[in-house]
């Protein structure tokens, strides 16, 4: 019940924050548009202030309406983010919206769009200060063992090794694993000191519930893919009579990381697939998208670029640019360009680096790899129509030769300057952890998807996230 009241008390502070912030954003708008007008800037004089103040009684219960809906006073969820910054982004469009709407309805008011626009961009960059700060806090009190959820994971195989890393490498998600429990009772017997990466094996699925009972469990994830149907029932009703949630974890990434719909055949649910290919239109719009950024970029860091090839070419001999043999869209051949980054005699086709004290690695190019500038000449690329903006890592060709015929599905789109992978944990990801990013972003594809990991894109490259 105290715990309940704290997160009751913690949402009641973010509503009277959130609505602070607007009352401070709209009257020091107003009075910014009002100075603009009183020293000669704009010509068209600011209606009275008592008007806008009546308009608050509409605006304010409005925008909190639009935070709630989307979800932004829901702290008590897990979310990454990349999904609390398409949370905000939709609530800045919705009251935008909105606002303007009502502009129109309350026609008395007269209320100026330049009032409007800046409250609402100055209101969008609020929301994302603010729930980043939560985040931050949130994990700061996670990282001291406050809040968490402890977990135990029944199975011991690919799978429950593949929750075990997220559960690690993923702290801000407030589980802490217990440790695993095998479903194997025969082969609990043989072993008698038994751990996973330093996480204890507790015993077996048969002392399941002894062992919820001495042990603090708050969660339990079912990792075996293959467990027949009757003992897997008996973990989930042993697991009820505890009243200790449950998660059946698949290891069919492809299935879960998909766009999934149900059906009914016969008063029976199925599972039913969405298409992975943008329609013509979307394909058309992000191609356009591709061009404006790609080009745009490239006129801006076109003197950085310069400077950049230049300390190359002094730093260590060799040519400033690198050219790459990658598989594009379909396992289609192209070059592609990088600034040099290894001394030059360098086996172009072997395995990349993996430790940023590769003696490979050039002292500019260490700094280069740090930051993705690196990257840079790949905006070429895009313009020619080899890659994209945001898509897929553009894979070696000798990688591709071993890929078997479930993974060149990543080969079904143009790969990217960007992706997912890039956001999340960049280069310190494994390749298969790099291939599920792949194939959610894959299924889940759309221009507004992009939009959002471009944006992420640009704190990962600031601060160096997982780059060497």
């Amino acid at each position: 019940m105290n715990k309940f009241l704290k997160s009751k008390r913690l949402t009641l502070i973010l509503v009277a924050l959130d609505a602070a912030a607007f009352v401070g954003l709209w009257l020091g708008t107003y009075h910014l548009r009002h100075y603009l007008a009183t020293i000669g800037m704009i010509s068209k004089p600011i209606n009275p202030l008592r008007h806008y103040i009546a308009a608050l009684q509409i605006y304010v219960p409005l925008w909190l309406i639009c935070i709630w809906y989307h979800g932004l006073f829901d702290h008590r969820e897990k979310i990454t983010g990349l999904n609390e910054l398409s949370r905000i982004i939709k609530t800045f469009a919705t009251g935008l919206m909105w606002s303007l709407a009502f502009a129109y309805l309350f026609k008395q008011w007269d209320i100026g769009r330049f009032i409007l626009l800046l409250t609402s961009s100055l209101y969008f960059l609020w929301l994302y200060g603010s729930r980043t700060f939560l985040r931050a806090w949130k994990l700061s009190h996670i990282r001291r063992g406050v809040g968490v959820t402890n977990v135990i994971i029944i199975g011991v195989g690919r799978t429950a090794r593949r929750v075990m890393e997220r559960i690690v490498n993923h702290p801000e998600g407030g589980y802490r694993l217990a440790g695993f429990i095998d479903p194997n009772p025969r082969r609990m017997r043989r072993l008698r000191h038994h751990e996973i990466s330093g996480f204890p094996v507790l015993g077996s699925a048969n002392n399941l519930v002894a062992i919820l009972q001495s042990h603090p469990v708050n969660e339990v994830f079912l990792a075996v893919p293959k467990m027949p149907q009757s003992e897997m029932m008996n973990i989930v009703i042993n697991c009820e009579d505890l009243g200790v949630p449950f998660k059946i974890v698949s290891n069919i990434f492809q299935v879960i990381t998909s766009q999934v719909k149900i059906d009914v055949i016969d008063e029976v649910p199925v599972i039913r697939l969405s298409n992975a290919s943008l329609p013509f239109l979307h394909a058309c719009l992000k191609r356009l998208m591709d061009i404006a950024v790609s080009a745009a970029l490239l006129a801006l860091f076109a003197i950085p670029m310069l400077i950049i090839a230049a300390v190359i070419r002094l730093d260590s001999r060799g040519p400033a640019l690198f050219r790459h043999i990658r598989a594009g869209k379909g396992g289609k051949k192209f070059m592609m360009f990088k600034f040099r980054t290894m001394r030059a005699g360098s086996e172009p086709y072997a395995a990349a680096p993996v430790d940023p004290c590769d003696e490979r690695i050039t002292r500019f190019g260490r700094w280069l790899r740090r930051y993705s500038f690196d990257e840079f000449p790949q905006l070429i690329n895009v313009l020619l129509g080899q890659m994209s903006m945001v898509g897929p890592r553009p894979e070696m060709l000798f990688l591709v030769e071993q890929y078997e015929e479930w993974q060149r599905r990543r080969l079904d789109v143009k790969p990217g300057v960007t992706g997912l992978w890039q956001i999340v944990g960049r280069k310190n990801l494994p390749l298969s952890l790099n291939l599920e990013y792949d194939f959610y972003y894959i299924k889940n594809q759309s221009l507004y998807f992009d939009l959002l990991i471009l944006i992420k894109t640009i704190p990962a490259v600031i601060f160096g996230k997982g780059a060497f």
